[in-house]
């Protein structure tokens, strides 16, 4: 065996190398390596269907690759795929990796955020109850009964730290002017994003009934003092007795019905007048709401000095 010509054997090696070298520079200098920033939308996979993320998550993050200007400019964000793994989480907070696929050849440099905060929470359902409140005032003479609510209670399903926020949900029914029952369906709205309402919509009965009523007898207070030597002689009301329309536990109280005061200062003559009821508290309504009410004046009575002869007491003289 000849023996090995180990410089032809080097020559040939170097010129391989610098053949591969020229290779790689003339790439380089056709298509150089090219890094561009990306935003890609960021996918939220595998999360259980009885958990949810409760606080936000980005939405897009920025991701930096890297590769030959060719490849590079002629990829866009739809060739990539940024994913949130949320098959392993639990109940609570904890921070996720952000993973990104990328078509192959290209290399990812940096994701921004690299890793993601997520608050988890299990989704639960409770039963909360129904209250129902009145808007505005029945008819004169009606008055509206406790809301009847059917159903009297509702689902709420939601994260569970929404759904223990939800003590109760409140109804408004409108009643304004009602004489008859009022009926309404009303949609169901809790203030927590994020929590569902079974059923949506409830319905809602107020029984409006007319009120009972009772002849009162009315009374009118003179007030003032009269012109001098006059004095208040007696009081005519017309009508004297009025329609008083309340509750029956506020009718059983009341007795009469007075008016508003009738001023005689000064006079000298009987006042006539005009003059509203003052209703109690709790009644609905009177009729009339105002009375007739006159007022008699009349001279007073000058007391009189006894006649004849006036005797000194016994043991005077009658003289100072």
């Amino acid at each position: 065996m000849a023996g090995i010509d180990w410089r032809n054997m080097s020559l040939r090696i170097l010129s391989v190398l610098l053949a591969l070298l020229l290779w790689v520079y003339a790439t380089n200098e056709q298509n150089p390596v090219h890094n561009q920033i990306l935003s890609i939308s960021l996918i939220q996979r595998g999360l259980p269907d009885n958990m949810v993320v409760s606080n936000d998550i980005p939405r897009v993050v920025s991701v930096r690759i890297q590769g030959t200007r060719g490849q590079v400019t002629a990829l866009s964000p739809s060739d990539f795929e940024a994913v949130l793994d949320l098959s392993k989480v639990t109940e609570g907070e904890q921070y996720l990796p952000v993973k990104v696929n990328a078509p192959q050849g290209v290399q990812i440099t940096q994701v921004t955020p690299g890793r993601v905060n997520a608050v988890v929470e299990d989704i639960v359902e409770r039963q909360i109850n129904l209250k129902a409140t009145l808007k505005g005032s029945p008819a004169k003479g009606y008055t509206a009964m406790d809301p009847v609510v059917l159903p009297a209670a509702v689902t709420v399903r939601g994260p569970r730290s929404k759904v223990a926020a939800i003590s109760q949900v409140n109804l408004t029914v409108d009643v304004e002017s009602a004489a008859a029952q009022a009926e309404k369906t009303l949609p169901v709205i809790v203030d927590q994003s994020g929590v569902t309402v079974n059923p949506k919509t409830v319905k809602v009965t107020v029984p409006i009934t007319r009120l009972p009523s009772r002849l009162l007898p009315v009374r009118a207070r003179a007030t003032g003092t009269p012109a001098r030597d006059y004095e208040v002689d007696g009081i005519t009301i017309k009508p004297a007795e009025v329609l008083v329309v309340a509750p029956q536990a506020v009718l059983s109280g009341i007795n009469w019905i007075e008016t508003e005061d009738v001023d005689v200062k000064g006079a000298d003559h009987d006042i006539n007048v005009k003059i509203g009821v003052s209703p109690p508290q709790g009644v609905a309504e009177i009729k009339p709401a105002t009375v007739d009410v006159t007022v008699q004046l009349k001279k007073a009575k000058t007391p009189q000095l006894p006649t004849g002869d006036v005797k000194p007491p016994a043991g005077g003289t009658g003289q100072n």
